[in-house]
């Protein structure tokens, strides 16, 4: 299959763009700076109340040993319970202050005890793009690579690959030269045809697989990894802000990105028979 270059979503860079018109805004001929003011906040708050509704529509994977709420309890919004979930997992914490990478600054939201602490608000918005982005490659008929070489990472990166069937392979152990030298492994054929490579690659564990990213790398594979708060971001190409060291966190991230993938296939069945139908009802019509 051969590779294709991926970004963020379209939709996400629109609204990004659209937003920041918005905030920005004009005046209007015949229209005093502060009615022009107050036109402008209005259209922030209307955007951003929009944008609210939205960031709930992928839903967050919660592993199966989540606690749920006590019995009468009121239950929170789709934000608040996923946030709480992530919170839960350990996400937030981090490695020790004085080892943050600069890069990561921006992520910080703080520091407790003299860790680091991740800033999960923008760590949710970031997994839901990274989960639509997924979704779309899975969508689009595109193989999704998960690499997780830890022992604990095992189990969960076999059930996301059993998500996402033929779509999707899990690795425990990277091999070098799978991408770079693929004729050694594979042999001539897949090479010719370009199967071999993936079109998206999931790290786990993206600073102990630095040799995989590199090889992704020199073939233009997007990657997307869990990001600590003693990595650089810009190790791969969709960095996920959180606690490298949770396993609970690992599984939380891929298995919403698998969910997602998921759905993505699902959706691209659907589009199939749709299509199979159409054509085969075009024939009826044409043998009449």
């Amino acid at each position: 299959m051969a590779i294709r270059t991926l970004s963020l979503s379209a939709a996400a860079t629109q609204s990004a763009v659209e937003g920041s018109r918005i905030i920005k805004g004009s005046m209007t001929p015949g229209e005093s700076q502060e009615e022009a003011w107050k036109r402008n906040l209005a259209q922030a708050t209307e955007w951003r109340r929009r944008k609210e509704q939205q960031r709930s529509t992928l839903s967050l994977f919660i592993p199966e040993n989540n606690n749920p709420p006590p019995k009468g309890q009121s239950t929170s919004s789709p934000h608040q319970a996923t946030l709480s979930t992530l919170v839960a997992s350990g996400a937030a914490l981090g490695h020790a202050a004085n080892i943050t990478c600069h890069a990561y600054t921006p992520y910080i939201y703080g520091k407790r005890a003299g860790l680091a602490i991740i800033d999960l608000d923008q760590t949710l918005p970031i997994l839901r793009r990274t989960a639509a982005l997924v979704r779309d490659v899975v969508k689009a008929d595109g193989v999704v690579l998960i690499v997780g070489t830890r022992p604990g990472h095992q189990k969960m990166i076999k059930k996301a690959k059993a998500r996402l069937e033929d779509n999707g392979f899990a690795v425990g152990r990277w091999m070098p030269g799978v991408l770079t030298n693929a004729e050694a492994y594979f042999g001539i054929k897949p090479l010719l045809d370009k199967s071999y490579k993936p079109d998206l690659v999931i790290f786990l564990n993206p600073s102990e697989n630095t040799p995989a990213i590199r090889e992704c790398t020199s073939l233009h594979i997007p990657t997307v990894g869990i990001i600590d708060t003693d990595i650089d971001p810009r190790l791969v190409t969709y960095p996920i802000p959180a606690n490298m060291e949770s396993m609970r966190t690992a599984e939380l991230i891929v298995g919403t990105l698998s969910i997602a993938g998921q759905e993505g296939r699902r959706l691209r069945l659907k589009e199939a028979e749709r299509k199979a139908a159409n054509t085969k009802a075009n024939r009826g019509r044409r043998d009449r």
